[in-house]
């Protein structure tokens, strides 16, 4: 029985001197049939990331959704057509995520993970591995922390990056790993600041991160990180010739009054403050390698801006609107893998997350809105040679808290302040790999794969449970359904990869706003006949289980090298989503109609010179029909479609190594950029104008 490889006594036979003479390729990006990794340390991006979001976003697996590119906020990614709510963020394993909502979705700030601090990213199709969360419906992206480790001398590594480009975006960032012995340390700090490409959209962000180690024999280690990230963020505003309020500014982009809450007199803004501390541990032992994480975070983002006392009487003046909503979320993930016997590779564990939240008035993030509890075992099994199969249980046991409280009393008469809600479910979970090498030497290195797993989800998102305040969290029920990958991959010659993907899912009771007054008692904005109000039921339909949603779509990726100096990605993405159900027509295509269909990525590299590169990348998003929610009174919302049409971006940077080992200074790079090359007139996903022609320059320094 052999538990840990690690700790097997091996014969050892000295084969002497190997001389390795073959110049590295750099595979940007590694295709598995279960999962895509990008490296940083090797991935060519046009421009100076922010964040790993915007290195993410190149997979066509993944929609960008924010208003700006020059200044990332929450939850601007979705994956397979899924928001935030429905895939996973995780960093080491751990799921990244709030309470969200108050006032908007904040489930993830994809602008607290600054790229010096991740060593790769690993990106898991569908909700097929047992070790995630069971909102993993379109997927996992796991960022991966740079491990710590030896270095054969006291001097640490050291990189400076400064960066600068078009409206003024300064993005700079300062990293230090080192060494005593056994005991590791890291330090970084990134500055970021953008004046916005929209009126009123200015951005000022201080990131910066320690940690401290211990390195234990046989590749293990005891590390204890933290962070703190001060954002400043001002939000778009309206600037339309057609209204005067609007005091429009022809410096700046047009951006019609309609579907749009602020003007600049009102000076909205979003700050935020957010502290985060993360205890990591792998203990690799004669019972297998057991690894184990703790967090705690916090996260406060004030929504301000001044508002007229009485909107409909200007005359009472104006006042400033401050509202702090406060978020705290902690937990912990414990897990062993083992190997019982050659070709079997077990993986158990639990885990438990808690998210709290509150607003100013409240006394801060001291309430429990959704804590999830979880064991989960996962086991590979090489079956024969060429086949092998994946197969997890997760159970979870989830537990949510609807607030039912108003100013002047309760929603739903007769409950308490807040609602408990529970549910438990078993998650199955599969996946079969089967490598045709065998069956003829046409089909070497080629695989087909297949994927079966249960989906299930329960209302764990502020949105969901408690949208607007509103208490529509103890009426809905747990989505559920299953999901099917059916995947090819191959590789085709040299080094170059491809992956096609198909992907179908079945999710009946979707949960789903209700926009449709003749589905239930309530009217559009929250409004309701005074003969049920403070009965609570008027607020039963107000988010609805919609019967049958299904999702189809293909993925298909192509990388590697064409020749030795040229390196290529291709990525096209399709995605079709329909409703089978009876009622709730209305309710269901503004769900599911505020996606494109058809993606595609491209990015080539070519190394002109032994010292310079060249980076052009291409994406296309197809039209599609996105929806904006103004808020025209307390609590009261009205809801625009708009018709987003299609688009092409260009992008180009140009790579030059000024030296290598100069001074004491390992390494020198200047960096020229160029984003939206051809100034392509385009909407966001957001409805905002679309990022105009940018352009930068950075160096980069190695010590």
């Amino acid at each position: 029985m052999l538990l840990n490889p690690a700790f097997a006594e091996e014969p050892v036979h000295d084969v002497g001197q190997i001389d390795v003479t073959a110049e590295r390729k750099d595979q940007q990006v590694t295709i598995e049939p279960q999962k895509t990794t990008i490296r940083l340390e090797d991935y060519e991006s046009v421009g100076a990331p922010q964040n790993v979001g915007d290195i993410v976003k190149d997979m066509v697996i993944i929609d960008y959704r924010g208003d700006s590119n020059l200044v990332p906020d929450d939850d601007t990614l979705y994956m397979r057509g899924f928001s935030s709510k429905r895939f996973v963020t995780a960093l080491d394993g751990s799921t990244i995520r709030k309470t969200g909502g108050r006032r908007g979705s904040h489930v993830v700030d994809y602008a607290l993970l600054p790229p010096f601090l991740i060593e790769s990213v690993e990106i898991l199709p569908g909700p097929h591995s047992a070790l995630y969360p069971s909102k993993s419906i379109g997927g996992v992206v796991n960022f991966i922390a740079k491990t710590p480790k030896r270095r054969a001398s006291l001097k640490p590594d050291a990189k400076i990056s400064l960066n600068y480009g078009t409206y003024d975006t300064n993005n700079h960032s300062a990293s230090l790993q080192g060494n005593l012995g056994d005991l590791t340390y890291d330090v970084g700090y990134q500055k970021y600041m953008t004046n916005g490409y929209l009126r009123h959209n200015e951005a000022d962000f201080d990131t910066m991160f320690g940690r401290i180690g211990y390195l234990f024999p046989n590749n293990g280690y005891i590390a204890l990180t933290a962070s703190y990230a001060n954002l400043d963020r001002e939000r778009p505003v309206i600037n339309d010739p057609d209204d005067p309020e609007s005091n429009y500014d022809n410096s700046y982009p047009k951006v019609k009054a309609e579907g749009r809450s602020f003007y600049k007199w009102q000076d909205p803004t979003w700050d935020k403050h957010s502290p985060n501390f993360r205890l990591n541990l792998k203990l690799p032992s004669a019972f297998g390698t057991w690894r184990a994480n703790a967090y705690y975070g916090e996260e406060d983002r004030d929504n301000a801006k001044w508002d007229w006392v009485n909107s409909k009487d200007h005359d009472q003046g104006i006042y400033y609107d401050s509202w702090i909503t406060e978020w705290r979320q902690q937990g912990g993930k414990v897990s062993n893998e083992f190997q019982l016997a050659e070709g079997h590779v077990t993986t158990m564990g639990m885990e438990i997350e808690q998210c709290y939240d509150g607003y100013d008035d409240e006394g801060g993030a001291d309430k429990k809105r959704i804590e999830n509890m979880a064991g989960f075992i996962q086991h590979e099994w090489t079956i024969i040679p060429r086949l092998k199969l994946t197969a997890g249980l997760r159970y979870e046991d989830d537990t949510i808290w609807v607030g039912n409280e108003t100013d002047d009393g309760h929603y739903i008469t007769g409950e308490d302040d807040y609602i408990t809600r529970d549910w438990s479910q078993w998650l199955p979970k599969s996946f079969l790999t089967y490598e045709l090498d065998g069956l003829a030497e046409s089909l070497r290195d080629t695989s087909i794969s297949a994927g079966v797993s249960r989906i299930w989800r329960v209302p764990d998102y502020h949105g969901d449970y408690n949208p607007q305040g509103k208490p529509a969290g103890a009426w809905l029920d747990p989505e559920h359904g299953v999901a099917y990958d059916l995947v090819f991959n191959r590789r085709l010659f040299g080094d170059i990869h491809m992956k096609f993907n198909y992907a179908y899912y079945e999710i009946e009771d979707y949960m789903a706003e209700n926009v449709d007054p003749k589905y239930g008692i309530r009217e559009r904005g929250g409004w309701v006949p005074p003969s049920v109000r403070g009965s609570g039921e008027e607020w039963k339909d107000y988010h609805v289980n919609l019967e049958e949603i299904t999702r189809e779509g293909i993925e298909l990726q192509i990388n590697g090298h064409l020749t030795d100096d040229l390196y290529f990605l291709l990525g096209y993405a399709w995605q079709d989503f329909e409703y089978n159900g009876d009622k709730y027509e209305a309710s269901a295509k503004e769900e599911i109609d505020e996606r494109a269909e058809h993606f595609v990525f491209a990015k080539l590299t070519y190394q002109l010179f032994d010292s310079t590169s060249i980076t052009v990348d291409f994406e296309y998003q197809d039209d599609q029909v996105t929806e904006t929610v103004e808020e025209i009174s307390e609590d009261v919302y009205e809801t625009y479609r708009t018709e987003i049409d299609s688009y092409s971006l260009v992008g180009l940077s140009i790579k030059h190594t000024l030296f290598k080992e100069w001074k004491g200074i390992r390494k020198g790079v200047v960096r020229l950029y160029a984003n939206n090359l051809l100034d392509e007139h385009y909407r966001s996903t957001s409805t905002f104008p679309g990022t105009d022609l940018t352009v930068g320059t950075g160096v980069s320094f190695e010590f």
